[in-house]
Parts: C-alpha cells; structure tokens; sequence
C-alpha cells in the first residue's frame, strides 16, 4: 500500500488575489493543490485545518492505491466519518482496496466562523431551486442565502487548463448580474483540482466543489448543494457521487460548517417548474453545455425546453435560448424520451409529465423511437 501526505496549509498573495495551497506526496511525488479568492476574501481562506485538501484528494488517494497521511491539524469529525462510513463505502461502491486516514492532530473544536449561509450560483435549474427555497419568507432567517459561489472545480472543463479557465471566467461574468439584482456577494474561488486529480467531473463533482466550500470555512457556517437527483433515485453508483449526495453532505460536514442536499425531494421536473414561476430566471437561467450560451439545440437545452413546453411556459424564456435550434431538436428528443426513459431517470420524470397533461406526441417521434429501440438493441 503507497502512501499520499498532506502538509500544512499556507496562504500565498498570487498574481489575482490570495492563494490557499498545500503541498502533497503521493508514493514519492510532490505535488501542490490550491484554492484562490479575491484579495477581499483573504480572511476567509481557512489554512488552520487540511480539511478542504483531504475531500479533494481522498479519490486520488483510491486511484493510487495509497493510505493518507494528514501532517496538519484535521476537522476530528471529517476524520471520523471518512474512516468509519465514507472510506470503507467508496472501496466497496467502486470495487477498491480499503484505504485509511492518519493524522496526529485531530480537533474537535469547531473553528470561528462569519456564519454565512453560501450555496453555488450556476443559474442552472438545480441552483435556481436552491435560490428559490432559501430566499423566501418561509425560509428561518439563520438558514436563508447570504453568498453566493462560482467555483473553477471541473464544470468548465473536467481536466482544467487554460481552456476551462477561460470558460470560468466567461461564466462568472454572467451569473454576476443575477447575484447583483438578489443584492448578495458572489465569491469566485479558481482551482488546480482537475489538473491535479485527473478524473471525470460526473464521477467527482460533489467532493471537487465542497471542498473548495470547505476552503471558506472561516466564512461558511452552512452551504447548501443543489442535488442532483431526487431521493426516490437514491443510487450507490460507482461513476455519479450525485446519486448519494443526501449521504455524502453528512460525511463531509465538519464542526463548524454543515453541508445540505437542497431540494432532495424534488425530481427535476418539479424543481423546472419552481424556476418556471422564478422571474429572474426569465433573464439569467443557463443550463448549456456548450459554450456557455443558451445555444437551444443541445441536449441540456432541449430537456430544459421541453419541459418548460410542457408547463406551457416556453415564451417567457425565449429572450435567452435559441428557440429555432430547440424546434430543429424537440421531435428527436421526444423519440429520445420514449425509447430511453427506463434507463434515464430525467427522462423518465419528463415521460410521467407527459403522461399525466395528455401531451400528444408527434407521430415522428413515436416512429423515430422504433428505431432507437431496435438501433438500442443491436
């Protein structure tokens, strides 16, 4: 069995703001992880504990096959769960070796905090479920959003470089306006995570974002994560953290910070439908997975689109998609629908949808889902 050393964090001034990094060994390479925020945030950069760089590194740690040791004061709680639930249940998920986490300088005090209430600000129908149930009079007024992030974690680009930076940047320039008009700080925190862990974002993306969360925890006392799958698809999927991240917000809470799957209970359908009644959202949803542009003719798009169609909302969202892309695409994607709900959960949501508003599908598309079957099958 290798080994993967964390050491002490720092915090370095950098060329665009302040850097939190860590120095790591993995079986006798050195390499550095880091977290970087504006100059304003400076103090919220959390270098007291290695927390932030053991959620990020854990997975690398199974890919190398190695034990972790952590020289650098650990939340005692994170340690805690990692080795009695989240460590042993990721070996046997993915069909790995047992790995284990050493560190001689476990605290079980929960570190000061701003105790801000922070969530991800993609503008995409998971966050704007988010936005929707925690910005509104029913919400306690200690649980309710007061920050906003945007992090370079992997959705722009699983590996990272210079083109997913650039892409980060170009999104963070449009979800602004949106945290402007909801008058809340927007915190933009850029990453070397994809370089350094070399894995698939899907597989990943909740451990990449909470642990750039978890670099704030001098600022966050609860973030909330949108989830991606409603609870009844409760899955332990080797390749989608997100089919379990009701579990895994537990795992990865600390003494000071708690972590939530926002709108668990809700299917996509549902939480398109909150964000269909969202005026804000008329202006700044953006579900593309293109460009960054509401291009209306991508998968993505297309699943957006069509469910807003069927909540007979398409209209107030024209300003921002291209709705002649989305009709070139809507029959295939229904065929799509009928040929591929049972092992789609979103599509099996938006075939229920349909059923239950008597929605009259298009005889291409029935056809069309003939041959996907068969095409399926071969």
């Amino acid at each position: 069995m290798g080994l993967l050393t964390i050491y002490q964090p720092e915090i370095l001034e950098s060329k665009n703001g302040f850097r939190l990094q860590a120095s790591f060994k993995i079986n006798g390479k050195e390499d550095t992880l880091w977290y970087e925020v504006d100059k304003q945030y400076k103090h919220c950069l959390t270098y007291e504990r290695a927390d932030a760089f053991l959620v990020a590194l854990f997975l690398l740690a199974f890919k190398n096959q190695c034990d972790i040791r952590v020289e650098a004061p650990l939340s005692e709680r994170l340690m805690y769960t990692f080795n009695t639930y989240l460590l042993p249940l990721t070996a046997d998920v993915r069909n790995l070796k047992p790995i284990k986490i050493f560190c001689d300088f476990a605290i079980n005090k929960p570190l000061d905090n701003l105790e801000a209430v922070g969530t991800g600000l993609s503008c995409g129908i998971d966050s704007f479920s988010t936005i929707c149930n925690h910005l509104t009079e029913q919400c306690p007024p200690n649980y309710k959003i007061t920050h906003f992030t945007f992090f370079n974690a992997g959705s722009n680009g699983s590996l990272g470089g210079e083109k997913a930076r650039r892409l980060f940047k170009k999104r963070v320039e449009m979800v602004k306006p949106c945290a402007q008009e909801l008058g809340l700080e927007l915190i933009t925190v850029d990453s070397n995570i994809s370089e350094v862990l070399e894995l698939g974002f899907y597989e990943t993306h909740t451990y990449r974002n909470l642990s750039a969360s978890l670099a704030l925890q001098k600022l966050f006392k609860t973030y909330y994560y949108s989830s991606s799958y409603s609870l009844k698809h409760f899955e332990l999927k080797p390749n989608s953290c997100g089919h379990y991240d009701f579990f895994n917000m537990n795992m990865l809470s600390t003494e000071g910070m708690s972590f939530f799957s926002a709108c668990p209970y809700h299917t996509r359908v549902e939480k398109t439908k909150m964000v269909s009644k969202f005026k804000l959202a008329y202006k700044y949803l953006n579900v593309c997975i293109r460009d960054g542009q509401n291009c209306g003719g991508c998968e993505k798009c297309v699943r957006t689109l069509f469910t807003l169609e069927l909540f007979g909302k398409l209209n107030e969202f024209s300003r921002i998609f291209n709705l002649q892309n989305y009709y070139r695409e809507r029959q295939k994607y229904i065929a799509k629908i009928l040929a591929r709900h049972r092992s789609d959960e979103y599509m099996q949501e938006i075939l229920e949808e349909m059923i239950k508003m008597n929605f009259k599908i298009p005889i291409y598309s029935r056809l069309a889902s003939k041959y996907l079957k068969v095409k399926s099958v071969v």
